[in-house]
């Protein structure tokens, strides 16, 4: 799971929290409509592969993946081009947790065991014990169509850019939208090569109400 997802759970504002919960209704629409594919934040890759079927998705090398993720390539279900999917898992961060919860009641007869604590072992090896698939979640998507999509058409569906950073020796000029959206532009900024999406603090937000609400 990357660094903002867990500072995210970690820090969510218990005020912005109520007010995106009594907001779902509104929003899920525009949520859904806006998301490429219909891809959720943090979905499964087993989710993915059931979807898109798993013969679809291939492994794709790439020097920068850290040991938790997985980068793989589908094509575009419409045939427009090439999908890039990248899922990490959080397996260490939930070991080390779990470990610190087993050796803080290691000591401890059944009855004096809290019901959060055992709530929360409980969890952790279940999680634990899925599949691989199951347990790699999806965290960024990149879209590199056959054809480039005109810059004219991205800000007619998302607004102008919040940040315009400009091209180096290695990437050209790339438009950003706040919302969750990078535009990897040709020189003369016209049209887009390469379009990568990825979830924002609401889009997570959305997630866990959702998560939190089918599991009560």
């Amino acid at each position: 799971m990357s660094a903002m997802t867990k500072k995210f759970i970690m820090i969510i504002n218990p005020m912005r929290r109520v007010l995106i919960c009594l907001l779902l209704l509104f929003i899920c629409p525009i949520v859904r409509a806006e998301s490429f594919l219909g891809l959720e934040p943090l979905e499964p890759l087993s989710s993915v592969k059931q979807r898109f079927s798993a013969s679809a998705l291939t492994v794709e090398p790439a020097a920068w993946l850290k040991p938790n993720q997985y980068f793989a390539k589908m094509p575009h279900p419409e045939g427009g081009g090439t999908v890039f999917l990248l899922f990490e898992h959080d397996d260490e961060m939930r070991k080390k947790k779990l470990a610190d919860l087993e050796k803080s009641v290691a000591n401890l007869p059944s009855q004096a065991q809290g019901r959060s604590t055992k709530l929360l072992i409980r969890q952790y090896r279940e999680k634990l014990s899925k599949s691989i698939d199951e347990r790699l979640s999806l965290i960024r998507i990149r879209w590199l169509p056959d054809n480039p999509v005109r810059v004219s058409e991205l800000i007619t569906s998302y607004g102008k850019p919040d940040d315009r950073r400009e091209g180096n020796a290695v990437y050209g000029p790339v438009f950003v939208w706040s919302k969750g959206l990078n535009a990897h532009l040709s020189d003369d900024k016209k049209q887009a090569l390469m379009i990568e999406y990825w979830f924002t603090e609401d889009d997570l937000a959305v997630y866990f109400l959702r998560r939190d609400s089918a599991a009560r």
